[in-house]
């Protein structure tokens, strides 16, 4: 190979290096926007500076009190009848623990109880998703914006949608099935009209469901 040949080599090289190099950067920068860009949970604290009302009658809902059954000696009958262990602490148990708090491992989610404590039980974004984003909105548009709006920043509504519920009930690995009692048969409708499982309808016309 001559030196010209060995230069054009190099500079190839080289190009091919810048090249490569722009490519990672521009694959880091995409994809730290993209993480960027997903809403991240916020707690039930601060969906209550705006949703008074509907806090107050969640935190004496059955969702608001579901990690406390997962504690030893919670709901014994129950649990025998699953051939569960009443005596067992399954507040670390993943199988058990993901649907019975909000955001499970997800980016300002649930860890553990020690540091998240507040995000145990099923919040107000178990079931409307992660409220980041919808809480910017919310605060600058309070109530003048459309449901579209918020549900392109991830809000979600389990009035509108059965998946939303299906996350957790009905799941596969809940040993709380019809087949062990009637009483655990899943109809989206008809839990629907049972409000005190999470909060009462909002009085008046609204644009969105809850």
């Amino acid at each position: 190979m001559t030196r010209w040949q060995t230069v054009q080599a190099l500079s190839t090289v080289q190009a091919l290096s810048t090249v490569q190099a722009l490519s990672i950067v521009l694959f880091l920068t995409v994809t730290a926007q993209t993480v960027e860009a997903k809403p991240k949970y916020i707690g039930v604290a601060k969906c209550a500076n705006c949703h008074k009302a509907n806090y107050l009658a969640w935190k004496t809902s059955s969702h608001a009190k579901t990690f406390n059954v997962l504690k030893p000696g919670k709901r014994k009958k129950a649990k025998l009848r699953a051939e569960l262990d009443p005596e067992k602490d399954y507040t670390t148990d993943k199988k058990c623990v993901k649907c019975h708090v909000t955001g499970y491992r997800k980016k300002g989610g649930f860890k553990d109880i020690e540091s998240t404590p507040q995000m145990a039980g099923v919040g107000c974004e178990s079931c409307h998703g992660p409220g980041s984003k919808y809480a910017v909105l919310h605060d600058k548009k309070m109530y003048g914006f459309e449901k579209r709006e918020a549900t392109e920043l991830g809000q979600l509504y389990g009035a509108d949608d059965e998946a939303v519920c299906l996350q957790c009930h009905l799941h596969k690995d809940s040993p709380f099935h019809e087949k062990l009692d009637k009483k655990y048969k899943w109809d989206w409708k008809e839990k629907l009209k049972v409000r005190k499982a999470y909060h009462p309808k909002p009085k008046g016309k609204s644009q969105f469901s809850f």
